[in-house]
């Protein structure tokens, strides 16, 4: 029977939408309407609803099986072992229904997870991805994921985008064939992970963006920085703005072509909880200039720019730098040292008062999680 989910608001961020999922078919679930379940076939077209789907199957500890689709998330999946590289997904999840398992608490345990995160980067998944994993081991109980992400990140650039010829031929079965020795043996809803894989195929000869996590050593800036694989430092004056609708309208005026583009406000306890900025990234393209700006913001940068900054910490909401940075600041970030470096002193740094127009708050069970979400890669739930 499907649970009955209500959707979320359309201006919560991806890790809000996340969490109410979760807490909406967790209810759903448990509720005397649904009976006793045995099993959960998930099934969602946004990332962050198939991650709290899964992440309302560990709070019930009912086995789950995934439904897969052609994106990041799906590829992550099968890496973790929760959606079958082949066969009929309702056939699975009634086999796993009647053996009793393997559970998602079984499933999503550190080693499980960093396959995952090396699957899914390897299609094209981005900063979005990191929060979301972080959220299931933190839920899981994983240890040692988090330390495993900063060093496995940096690792795993693009392989094979989802809509090359070589991904429509050997799918996500031929990327963890690619992925081979790298991946560990971990349990899957059809046996063992890669017992089940097929012979590598040939090498897709793509590299695509890699993601390098940078710090300001004295500030204690964290931020991810999502660039192509050949570039080593990103420089640029800072155009500043207090809102994504101020960013795209200054972008149909202004020529921001080689700008630092600074949107905060947009993190987990800002945006409300964690937003990506798809309207600044559309607004780029349409002017043509995508390819030669960088965007940093405390939420998750757009695809498609020439450097995405995503995942600044502290946001500005918790009176980060993102916050007090001004129009004409100068950055740059070393990837090789992997540093945020600035001409401004950190005396100068602490007199500015921070730009209270970056804060965004929100109401009822927004303004709850606001009071108390976690860091976005300590995975942006309910702290």
């Amino acid at each position: 029977m499907p649970l009955c989910l209500i959707p979320a608001p359309p201006e919560y961020g991806v890790a809000l939408a996340r969490e109410w999922v979760a807490d909406a078919a967790t209810a759903s679930a448990s509720s005397g309407a649904a009976g006793d379940l045995d099993a959960l076939l998930l099934d969602a077209s946004q990332p962050e609803e198939l991650i709290g789907l899964l992440l309302a199957a560990l709070r019930l500890n009912l086995p789950a099986v995934a439904v897969r689709q052609d994106n990041s998330t799906s590829v992550a999946f099968v890496a973790l072992g929760v959606a079958p590289l082949e066969g009929d997904p309702a056939e699975v999840v009634l086999d796993v229904a009647r053996s009793n398992g393997p559970g998602p608490t079984q499933l999503a345990g550190t080693f499980a997870l960093a396959n995952a995160l090396r699957a899914g980067l390897s299609v094209g998944a981005g900063p979005e991805l990191l929060v979301h994993l972080a959220a299931l081991s933190r839920e899981a109980g994983a240890t040692g994921f988090s330390q495993m992400l900063r060093v496995l990140t940096p690792e795993s650039p693009v392989v094979a985008g989802l809509n090359s010829e070589w991904f429509r031929e050997y799918g996500a079965a031929g990327v963890l064939a690619h992925l081979g020795d790298a991946l560990h043996s971990v349990p899957a809803v059809t046996g063992r992970l890669k017992s089940s894989l097929p012979e590598p195929p040939p090498d897709p000869g793509e590299r695509g963006p890699r993601i390098v996590f940078a710090r300001g050593r004295a500030s204690g800036t964290e931020a991810v920085c999502r660039v192509a694989g050949n570039v080593s430092e990103i420089s640029g004056e800072c155009r500043v703005f207090g809102s994504e609708e101020d960013a795209v309208r200054a972008v149909s005026k202004e020529d921001l072509s080689s700008s630092f583009i600074v949107v905060g406000g947009y993190g987990p306890r800002g945006g409300p909880g964690l937003r990506r900025l798809d309207r600044l990234g559309e607004a780029l393209e349409e002017a043509g200039i995508a390819d030669s700006v960088t965007v940093m913001t405390d939420g998750l940068a757009p695809d498609g720019v020439g450097a995405g900054i995503s995942l600044v910490t502290p946001e500005a909401v918790e009176d980060g730098v993102i916050g007090r940075l001004r129009d004409g600041d100068i950055l740059k970030i070393d990837l090789n040292e992997e540093r945020i470096k600035t001409r401004i002193s950190a005396q100068e740094l602490e007199l500015r008062e921070p730009y209270n127009g970056m804060i965004h708050s929100g109401h009822g069970y927004a303004a709850r999680y606001a009071r108390s979400a976690l860091p976005g890669l300590e995975g942006a739930g309910f702290g």
